[in-house]
């Protein structure tokens, strides 16, 4: 199980603000840094921008505070108990700054961390538990985004942002040019990114969210074929039909059947 020792959500401090741990604290340390900040990483001071993550390895020196203007931060002290150390099988580094695509994702699972700690609840260690492994799992997939973005990561939070759109909005009228329109880029040059960053067209993004939506409405409603290919996105039922069939291998009303 993961434990928490302590926590806090939105944390503000004044200028002047320091943490200094000559010897370190026997428990992991993660920071979510949403402020301009001062580190010393490997005994020099740097300045750090916002929307970054520092995660402090055991009984290791830290030192770090604000940089002239106010600083705000949430924070973890956590280890774990009676299982292996799940940080061995994540990509997240120790002692090293990095910035992160959706910190605010982050950020809300601390807020629910503070919440359950501050509440009596019954299953209230099971909980800080999920969220923390959430957290951690979060934070090592948004390290990773930002590997595969390497040079174009300037584009990667508001490409995330169109595609969470695409699948929270399959209907909409998607096309290549609205796309790039969107970010603000030529439309070769948007495709290249989207590919790029997710190893799929925009295009059979916008298919595949629209199948996937499809397919919840034909496992829980009994909507007829054509109002579920209407609510998809879909300008006729026989298009639908024909392009469900391509990516699934069977029919909408064959799908119908066989998920019940």
């Amino acid at each position: 199980m993961i434990t928490v020792t302590n926590c806090g959500h939105d944390s503000r401090h004044k200028t002047g603000f320091r943490i200094i741990r000559k010897t370190g604290v026997p428990n992991y340390i993660l920071l979510l840094v949403k402020t301009d900040a001062l580190f010393e990483i490997k005994g020099k001071m740097i300045v750090t921008e916002p929307n970054m993550a520092i995660l402090f390895d055991k009984n290791t020196y830290t030192h770090y505070g604000s940089n002239m203007g106010f600083y705000n931060d949430d924070w973890i002290h956590f280890d774990f108990k009676d299982e292996p150390c799940l940080l061995d099988t994540l990509n997240i580094p120790f002692n090293q700054p990095v910035y992160l695509p959706f910190i605010s994702h982050l950020s809300a699972y601390v807020r629910q961390l503070v919440q359950e700690s501050n509440t009596p609840s019954k299953h209230k260690d099971a909980i800080k538990d999920t969220l923390m492994r959430t957290l951690l799992f979060s934070l090592d997939s948004q390290i990773a985004l930002n590997r595969n973005a390497s040079g174009d990561q300037k584009y990667i939070t508001k490409m995330n942002q169109l595609r969470n759109e695409i699948h929270n909005t399959p209907q909409k009228k998607w096309s290549a040019q609205s796309m790039a329109d969107y970010m603000n880029l030529s439309i070769s040059y948007f495709q290249h990114l989207y590919k790029h960053f997710f190893k799929i067209s925009c295009i059979q993004e916008v298919i595949q969210a629209r199948i996937l939506r499809a397919k919840f409405y034909l496992k829980t409603t009994d909507m007829s074929i054509r109002v579920i290919a209407e609510l998809c996105g879909y300008d006729n039922e026989l298009h639908f039909m024909r392009q469900f069939k391509k990516f699934e291998g069977i029919t909408p009303s064959q799908y119908r059947s066989y998920s019940r």
